[in-house]
C-alpha cells in the first residue's frame, strides 16, 4: 500500500471552489488573508526601521559626545 504524504499549506489559500470558476473571466481568486510570506515581508520591515532608528541613536550619541567635549575646551 502506498502512502500519501501531503504537503502544509504554508499560508497560501486553498482554491476548493476550481470548478465553480472556470466561467468566471478572472481565473485568480485575490483572499483578504494576510499569508505568512506577508508576515515575513512585514517583520522584514520592521527589522530595517528598528536598525535604521539604533544607527540614527548612535550617530546621535556620538554627536553629542562631540559637542560636549567641544564646550568643556572653550
Amino acid at each position: 500500500m502506498k502512502q500519501v504524504v501531503r504537503l502544509p499549506n504554508r499560508g497560501r489559500p486553498l482554491n476548493k471552489n476550481r470548478n465553480k470558476n472556470r466561467g468566471n473571466s478572472s481565473s485568480n481568486i485575490i483572499s483578504d488573508e494576510i499569508t505568512s510570506d506577508d508576515l515575513a515581508i512585514i517583520g522584514a520591515g520592521l527589522a530595517v526601521l528598528g536598525d535604521l532608528f539604533a544607527f540614527l541613536s548612535l550617530i546621535k550619541v556620538q554627536q553629542e559626545e562631540k559637542d560636549a567635549a567641544a564646550g568643556k575646551e572653550k
